[in-house]
């Protein structure tokens, strides 16, 4: 049986399909299952606007259960609410912190669990800073070969001075598999995560490099079939 402390931290839970919410990323989620709605409705009237937002492990499941959801998510502000004509609400939320699902207090109308705060570890040391200006130099590479993450964007984060804060935002933008997003938000040491993102970011370059190598050797042989096609277009002419 929870205790009355435990239950006042509690929050309801919003099942996110298809996505993950990283602390200090600020995104439009829209709204339509109904469970969904009645957590929203229920954040913002007793719960001070705050939601614990936690992936599904299967994109598939239309109504997920509590098994379905992955026991690590992210406390979350909403900032902004608008119901659309098709009855979906658009939400802008903004991740605050990590949380642990401790135990669920109501699954009927809608999912509401009691959780505990997340902290990181290891986030200061001289190992650390070396390990962020690699990630930054390479994130930089990555966004100039890729072309998918705006110039606006790198500059942003080349101001942000956490290091957890950094490799989430960075983790938020890469092309990764949800689990993949799920393994980063569950590792509390921020030593450990540079090190996680630093192996996908030298991965993803290296996957980049290749694509433009393959690319311009197509663009090549094209080029070259296309300049034999009219050769031969010219002598049947001149014949």
């Amino acid at each position: 049986m929870s205790s009355e402390k435990e239950i006042k931290n509690s929050l309801p839970l919003l099942p996110l399909r298809g996505l993950l919410v990283f602390p200090s990323m600020v995104l439009h989620l829209d709204v339509g299952r109904e469970k969904s709605v009645k957590a929203l409705d229920q954040a913002m009237v007793g719960h001070d606007s705050l939601i614990l937002l936690s992936t599904q492990e299967d994109v598939q499941i239309e109504e997920p259960t509590t098994q379905d959801v992955f026991q690590i998510g992210t406390v979350s502000k909403v900032r902004q609410m608008l119901k659309l004509p098709n009855g979906t609400i658009r939400v802008l939320v903004e991740g605050l912190y990590r949380a642990r699902i401790k135990e669920y207090i109501k699954e009927d109308a809608y999912f509401e669990a009691i959780y505990e705060k997340l902290e990181e570890t290891d986030s200061e040391n001289t190992e650390i800073d070396a390990l962020t200006r690699t990630i930054l130099d390479l994130f930089e590479q990555y966004v100039n070969i890729s072309k998918k993450v705006t110039p606006e964007t790198l500059a942003a984060v080349s101001d942000i001075d956490e290091a957890g804060r950094l490799v989430d935002v960075i983790a938020s933008h890469l092309p990764l598999k949800i689990k993949e997003k799920q393994e980063i938000l569950e590792i509390l040491s921020v030593k450990e995560r540079l090190e996680k993102i630093l192996d996908i970011l030298t991965n993803e370059r290296e996957v980049l490099e290749l694509e433009k190598k393959i690319s311009q050797r197509v663009k090549k042989q094209m080029e070259k079939t296309q300049k034999e096609y009219y050769l031969r277009e010219q002598m049947k002419a001149i014949q």
